[in-house]
């Protein structure tokens, strides 16, 4: 590649690249997984992912862009972690949520918050046959291993008046856990993409954003030995007892055990707010 094409990539080139990113991490996900192939990934953690129960620096920079006779709409709503504080502060939001644990755990948070202004779609975005409108479409953490981001990105231009969200780590799925990733499999991690990629997206359709950046998490405190497995195991789909997983909790008793539990190299992950307005 040219020193021109690799500063400015066509439309094509990223299309081409940011699919070969999803596509290697899903041939390496279906060659090592030892879980269930087609159980709802989040089902085990979906609690984690109500208000409050987990860093959500994202949400002042979401709130400040709110308006209050705004309506939102929330692509991947998950537990309601933005809908529900959403909701609070603007006129309806619309969620759409394709995990069945998700949606129960922001079903029981609009009740107990007493939030009548949201909606729940059970769907998978984009939406075949959607025609809803919001003033503010918004995707939070969902893009990493959508093959096809293009239409993604269209489908929330063509549901936008006033303006569209993206926020996305710089670093993706389970990257601050690659080195045991690679230890325990013994080959590389394939590394889905993020927030630099999707930068490169939107300059590919010529698209003018703005990016505000925020740091979330709180360092790297020791964790329960339970919750530190469960968690490796989630990010390197492992099942427990296998002679992987084995070898997974050596390894994390070796490298990052301690009296108080297990010092996992979380730390603190850069997180990137992209808005910009709807063509037209």
């Amino acid at each position: 590649m040219d020193s021109a094409r690799a500063l400015r990539p066509s439309a094509d080139d990223v299309r081409e690249g940011w699919a070969q990113l999803v596509d290697a991490d899903a041939r390496q996900v279906a060659r090592l997984r030892e879980t269930e192939e087609g159980f709802d990934y989040y089902q085990p953690v979906a609690g984690r992912f109500r208000p409050g129960q987990a860093s959500s620096a994202e949400a002042s920079v979401l709130l400040s862009l709110a308006r209050a006779d705004d309506s939102w709409l929330d692509i991947g709503a998950g537990g309601g972690r933005f809908a529900l504080p959403l909701a609070g502060r603007v006129r309806r939001v619309i969620g759409v949520e394709p995990s069945p644990a998700m949606r129960r755990v922001l079903d029981e948070g609009a009740r107990a918050a007493g939030a009548t202004n949201l909606t729940v779609h059970d769907a998978r975005w984009p939406v075949e046959g959607w025609s809803e409108q919001a003033d503010v479409a918004l995707a939070a953490h969902c893009l990493y291993d959508i093959r096809e981001p293009f239409p993604f990105v269209e489908a929330m231009e063509q549901s936008a008046r006033r303006l569209c969200v993206v926020a996305l780590a710089r670093l993706p799925r389970g990257s601050q856990l690659g080195d045991l990733f690679e230890a325990v499999h013994e080959e590389p991690h394939a590394v889905l993409p993020a927030l630099r990629e999707f930068v490169a997206l939107l300059g590919a359709l010529g698209r003018p954003y703005e990016v505000r950046r925020v740091v979330a998490g709180t360092g790297a405190a020791p964790v329960a030995p339970q919750e530190a497995h469960a968690l490796g195991r989630r990010m390197l789909w492992l099942r427990p007892g296998s002679e992987k997983d084995r070898r997974m909790l050596e390894l994390m008793d070796e490298w990052w055990g301690e009296p108080g539990g297990v010092r996992l190299p979380m730390g603190f992950r850069e997180i990137g707010i992209v808005t910009w307005e709807p063509p037209g």
